[in-house]
């Protein structure tokens, strides 16, 4: 049942005035593109709550959309490329919808308009998004740029790993009983050598709603789908394509699974699914060949009868237009009607539109974006078209919207933001809201700084970097000892949640607390273990890791002459970038990241003498490199490592002489003052210099956390006395322990490489490990 119309607005200065009856200021409103009656929602209070309801929501789409005359939404990629979503119908101009900034890949129309809302998808990994381009709402969906069930990994805290899958494919619905949209993606892990899935998810994201994704009312069938067949909405049900032709239907409402044979005779040839007049098609053949391309449309649904509309031959074809409509791809997108006759319209990969009849005779080119205002596109295997339709309707909230407009979901929010990890994913399981609220980057952000504020340094161990294992201090006893290693170096510090370490033939980025780990190789990697050789750091403008890579092309100390190579990354992204690389060599010792900058030691015996110590930073905003002087330290008489302690850049010196570590801390650019000074001549042969260094200050009462290679201890600066706080006894001095400190943090930048969330292992005894 419709709703009713809400009462026309009035004004006192529409008094003695022909006043226009309500009902035909609503039919001619209805009529106006969704823009056009967003800037009249500004003329008053009453007309914006008028043009806001949902009675004139529906009725706008009715009125402003006609059937016979298409809209086309064209993603138009080429050489005059602008970065803009542009719209086009039959025997009109181009024109621009909105920007193309939703992510930094190309945006893919996915589906045909549900209720004017589309699902479009950026490339490269860039997630998927729900958009209505009349008002250029975008919404973002979570765990969709690197979906967490398609990347393998631990279970967090146990010892099964959670289903992995390799293929997923989604689809946007509507729910006319309970008025919502359902996204819906469902993942398979496909076995080539029977065709089939040996397993299959299903999950359920609903808009503007406080909630997470969901699993499906029921476990779907076995099948493979593919994420380049996105599912198709029809009279209720989502279908999607699978490899063999098959279609697996769901019933959006009640959330149930069914299927559909494909047609007869169907060949496994690309195909691609849509909806044609009102019915589920099929279309089949090489796109970009001299095959036969076959249309099919589903007649009869209870009956599953198939039926052959068009099967176009492309070889009768002139070859003018041949060669001006070859491409990767090629679909239907509605009925078309040219001087009485019925025609189907298609869309190539580069953004041609034709049509051909019901017989598939020569085509009729209906739109070249060549002579437009978007200019020559390049041709892909991709839609670079869909239908548009004019509508209002919202795409709804964002989860962190939704949260800060509750006063109780804003409430546990800082309350849950203080947890340690480990407590807030058991929490997760309360309701959908909560799992929402803690999966959002940011409460994840929020956590990371409120969780660690004036805490005593977390000490883990690395018991095995291959597959994310650490533990805590306090879990080894005499029968439960922590690994030693020869060829893994840390960086002890941890950079917002997440710390970075090296073997000798790849290095790894890990958050303990979680056990999530990434591992990274590159292809320059001479299997020489380089302490220095990778930094973390952090840009608080965009919410991302940072990595710096450097390596040496060639050194000779004897000449001194070197020659770095430097490339950088963010964490989540799979693609690496050159930049130029520092103006001065970098050391063997892990770099410190201080606010907003990676900052090395200089290498004293390559490149320009210097009788002091030098620094080079990295800014991770602007990706440069400069040299700053450091303490007044000499390389001559011991050794030093660069560290942040109490958010400040410090240089440890450990002077050989008198077995002493003065701690220098940077107070502006080049003051450097001796803010710690530990000595370590009544601990010997225990801590040695050659071995110890700072890690922490403990914020509660001063100590500083000293690592000795094979023992722990809070050194007090008041009464010049270490406390142990755990040692091993060690025949092989060439192995050591491998501690870090570690953050409170749920930072998990997932990537689709290979990734591990650590499990606990089992008990174990001491073991050494190369690498």
């Amino acid at each position: 049942m419709e709703e009713e119309a809400p009462p026309a607005p009035t004004a006192d200065s529409t008094q003695g005035a022909p006043v226009l009856p309500t009902e035909l200021v609503t039919e001619i409103l209805a009529r106006l593109p969704a823009k056009s009656v967003g800037r009249f929602r500004c003329v008053s209070h009453a007309w914006l709550a008028m043009l806001s309801s949902a009675y004139f929501v529906d009725l706008h789409l009715r009125r402003a959309n006609r059937p016979d005359h298409p809209r086309l939404l064209l993603t138009a990629v080429g050489s005059a490329y602008d970065d803009h979503l542009h719209s086009w119908r039959p025997g009109g101009a181009v024109q621009k919808l909105m920007p193309d900034d939703l992510s930094d890949g190309i945006i893919v129309p996915l589906t045909r308009p549900c209720r004017g809302l589309i699902l479009v998808r950026g490339t490269d990994y860039n997630g998927y998004f729900v958009c209505n381009p009349s008002t250029g709402d975008v919404l973002p969906l979570p765990d969709t740029k690197a979906t967490m069930k398609m990347i393998w990994r631990a279970k967090l805290f146990q010892s099964h790993p959670p289903p992995h899958f390799f293929e997923v494919s989604y689809g946007l619905g509507y729910c006319k009983a309970r008025k919502e949209f359902k996204v819906v993606r469902l993942f398979c892990n496909p076995e080539s050598e029977t065709g089939m899935a040996s397993s299959t998810s299903c999950d359920l994201f609903v808009l503007n709603k406080p909630a997470y994704w969901r699993p499906a009312g029921e476990q779907p069938p076995l099948c493979w789908v593919e994420e380049k067949k996105p599912a198709v909405s029809l009279n209720g049900y989502l279908h999607f394509l699978c490899r063999d032709g098959g279609i697996v239907t769901f019933s959006i409402s009640n959330e149930t699974f069914g299927s559909l044979p494909p047609p007869l005779g169907f060949e496994p040839a690309p195909s691609v699914m849509t909806e044609l007049d009102g019915c589920l098609c099929l279309c089949y053949g090489e796109p970009d060949s001299e095959d036969l391309y076959r249309v099919c449309v589903l007649r009869d649904y209870n009956e599953a009868r198939w039926e052959t509309l068009c099967c176009i031959d492309r070889t009768s074809w002139p070859d003018s237009e041949r060669t001006l409509l070859d491409s990767l791809w090629m679909a239907p997108l509605g009925i078309y009607y040219s001087d009485g006759e019925q025609k189907i319209m298609f869309g190539t990969g580069s953004c041609k539109v034709f049509a051909v009849d019901l017989d598939g005779n020569a085509p009729q080119i209906l739109f070249t974006p060549d002579e437009t205002i978007i200019g020559c596109c390049e041709d892909d295997n991709i839609p670079a078209l869909g239908l548009y339709e004019e509508s209002l309707v919202p795409v709804g909230c964002t989860i962190e919207e939704i949260i800060s407009s509750s006063p109780t979901t804003e409430a546990w929010f800082n309350i849950l933001k203080w947890l340690p990890p480990r407590s807030i994913l058991e929490l997760s399981l309360v309701c959908r809201e909560w799992r929402a609220m803690i999966m959002t980057d940011h409460f994840i952000q929020s956590h990371v700084i409120h969780a660690n504020l004036n805490k005593s340094p977390r000490i883990m161990f690395i018991m095995d970097p291959r597959f994310g294992s650490y533990w805590d201090l306090e879990k080894f006893t005499d029968e439960q000892r922590p690994h030693m290693f020869a060829k893994l170096v840390c960086s002890p510090q941890p950079v917002h949640g997440l710390n970075v370490g090296s073997c000798a033939s790849w290095d790894f980025i890990c958050n303990p607390a979680i056990g999530y780990c990434k591992h990274i190789s590159f292809d320059d990697n001479d299997g020489t273990l380089f302490a220095g050789r990778i930094g973390l750091g952090y840009d608080s403008e965009i919410n991302k890791h940072v990595v710096v890579h450097i390596t040496y092309k060639e050194k000779n100390l004897e000449t001194r002459y070197y020659e770095l190579q430097c490339k950088m990354q963010y964490v989540n992204d799979e693609q690496w970038r050159q930049v130029d690389p520092p103006p001065r060599p970098v050391s063997a010792t892990p770099p410190a990241f201080v606010s907003g900058k990676i900052y090395w030691l200089v290498e004293p015996n390559l490149g320009p003498v210097s009788a002091t110590c030098e620094i080079v930073s990295f800014n991770v905003k602007t990706e440069e490199f400069e040299v700053l002087k450091g303490p007044p330290c000499s390389h001559d008489c011991g050794q030093m490592t660069i560290l942040q302690l109490q958010s400040a850049l410090c240089v440890a010196y450990s002077d050989q002489s008198v077995n002493t570590i003065d701690v220098w801390m940077m107070k502006d650019c080049d003051l450097w003052l001796v803010e710690y000074h530990i000595e370590l001549e009544k601990f010997l042969p225990d801590c040695s210099l050659e071995n110890t260094t700072p890690l922490a200050i403990d914020p509660k009462d001063g100590r500083i956390l000293l690592n000795a290679g094979w023992s722990l201890g809070y050194y007090d600066p008041k009464t010049a006395e270490i406390e142990t706080i755990y040692s091993m006894n060690i025949l092989d001095y060439s192995y050591k322990l491998c501690s870090i400190i570690c953050h409170e943090s749920l930072v998990w930048p997932f990537s689709l490489a290979r990734h591990n969330l650590g499990v606990c292992t089992k008990n174990t005894k001491q073991y050494h490990v190369d690498f």
